[in-house]
């Protein structure tokens, strides 16, 4: 590889460290999620109703979804349903499907719950296993520890959609920068090398 061609990849990777996609595709941590939500479970959705409208308009789907396995609180026999809202054309909040089981981190607003898709629910089958143990773990504690008082954050839908987006970004840039020191010193390497050959030649 000549000279010209070490600096054509240098740029090339320079160029690609600093690309950015502003989305949700960097997702709070496990602990991160359990701590903002309100309910944390496996459920599967019954049922949806779209014949609700929100005051702008917009198209309200109230799903219904059964209750399989909480990693937060307990639910009570009989009481194991809940109602999640979502309106259509938001850009985060996490649509369903009929039939299907999730993984779902719900905020609730208004005695019903919402969830986001800046936040780690999703489909049940595509959790991780590593994910799945954690919440285990976080919840046992929860139960087992009666001594302490908890204390609730309490939030609407819309600063709960922004904190996630916020504590995602935030974990995306740390990310970003530990990429970007290695290519760095990726880089600082390469140019030594180039000027050795420089010199030598």
């Amino acid at each position: 590889m000549n000279a010209k061609k070490l600096l054509l990849f240098i740029v090339i990777i320079f160029s690609v460290s600093k690309s950015y996609s502003c989305s949700c595709t960097a997702k709070p941590s496990v602990k991160m999620n359990w701590e903002s939500a309100n309910e944390i479970f496996n459920g599967k959705i019954v049922s949806v109703d779209s014949l609700l409208y929100g005051n702008n308009g917009a198209k309200i789907y109230s799903y219904t979804v059964k209750i399989l396995k909480s990693f937060k609180i307990g639910f009570y026999k009989n009481r194991e349903f809940r109602t999640i809202l979502t309106q259509d054309g938001s850009s985060c909040d996490f649509m369903f499907e009929i039939g299907k089981e999730y993984l779902i981190y719900a905020k609730e607003d208004n005695q019903t719950l919402s969830s986001s898709i800046c936040s780690r629910t999703s489909l049940f089958k595509n959790v991780e296993k590593e994910e799945s143990e954690t919440l285990e773990k976080l919840y046992e504690s929860y139960v087992s520890d009666v001594s302490r008082v908890r204390f609730e954050k309490f939030q609407n839908n819309v600063s709960y959609q922004i904190d996630l987006v916020k504590n995602g970004f935030e974990q995306k840039i740390h990310s970003q920068n530990s990429i970007i020191y290695a290519l760095s010193g990726i880089i600082i390497l390469l140019f030594i090398i180039i000027l050795i050959k420089t010199i030598k030649s």
